[in-house]
């Protein structure tokens, strides 16, 4: 069997709880990145940093190239001002901190965590701000997850290790391990509903997706929102025809704006 749930951390103390409860391998030939794996699941350490992190989806993805709709999370560690070490979120926005890049992880079912924007930085940071979580490989990991599966099927979930009252300099692989474990729960019950979107994943509206872009300027983050909604208006809406002109845009923004507008409309919940 080819594996369709992959799980990428940056530190192997992210990965410990999860290796131990699922009782995988590591993988017996020598790899650029450390991988534990069975028949349906896989784990990728990449190391820290955005680099290691693409290249670490990159790779495993090509180690097992006959998947499809594969899930793809990014599981690990972030910094916010006063959230309380431990607590736990699921991505709803990642910003590249260098680049400005913006990603919208799509979750089309009942979350059973907060939501919160990610920022990405270059290197760590305790310049806190209420607005973010931080990290050090979310966006490098969505952009490149985006290239190999469905947007739907790509989430990073983050727990808070490090905040105003307790610094980087606190953070110990132990504690990191204790705070996974408590998570466990919520991290299984958060695949189960990703797996339940596997089997009805459509493929990509490419032929509407090009016409759309022809017709207006679209940035290339936009044009990633652009995908990421159609991706989610046949998902949500099936064989029905997605009728542009109905909203009467007259520019990206505008088109984007008010397809967003329209998919909140629709309650869609496993």
């Amino acid at each position: 069997m080819t594996p369709q749930i992959f799980i990428f951390t940056a530190l192997p103390c992210e990965a410990k709880p999860l290796v131990q409860r699922w009782q995988l391998s590591k993988h017996p030939h020598k790899h650029p990145f450390t991988i534990f794996s069975n028949s349906e699941k896989v784990i990728v350490i990449s190391g820290i940093g955005k680099t290691a992190m693409a290249g670490a989806v990159g790779y495993a993805l090509a180690l097992f190239p006959n998947q499809q709709n594969s899930l793809l999370i990014n599981l690990g560690i972030c910094g916010h001002e006063h959230f309380k070490l431990g607590s736990v979120f699921l991505a709803d926005k990642i910003v590249d901190a260098e680049s400005g890049k913006k990603f919208y992880p799509q979750a089309p079912f009942k979350v059973d965590c907060e939501t919160m924007t990610v920022q990405s930085l270059a290197k760590p940071s305790t310049l806190y701000s209420t607005d973010y979580l931080y990290d050090l490989e979310a966006s490098a990991f969505y952009e490149m997850a985006c290239k190999f599966s469905s947007v739907e099927l790509i989430h990073c979930l983050k727990i808070v290790s490090d905040n105003d009252e307790s610094s980087i300099q606190n953070i110990s692989e132990d504690l990191v391990s204790v705070w996974i474990n408590q998570q466990l729960p919520l991290i299984e019950k958060l695949i189960a509903k990703i797996i339940g979107l596997q089997q009805i994943i459509p493929i990509n509206n490419t032929e509407i997706y090009q016409f759309l872009v022809s017709q207006f300027h679209f940035t290339s983050s936009n044009c990633l929102k652009l995908k990421n909604l159609l991706q989610r208006w046949q998902l949500l809406e099936g064989s029905t025809q997605f009728d542009w002109h109905a909203l009467q845009a007259k520019s990206a923004k505008q088109l984007l704006a008010k397809l967003e507008e329209e998919l909140n409309r629709r309650d869609f919940y496993l």
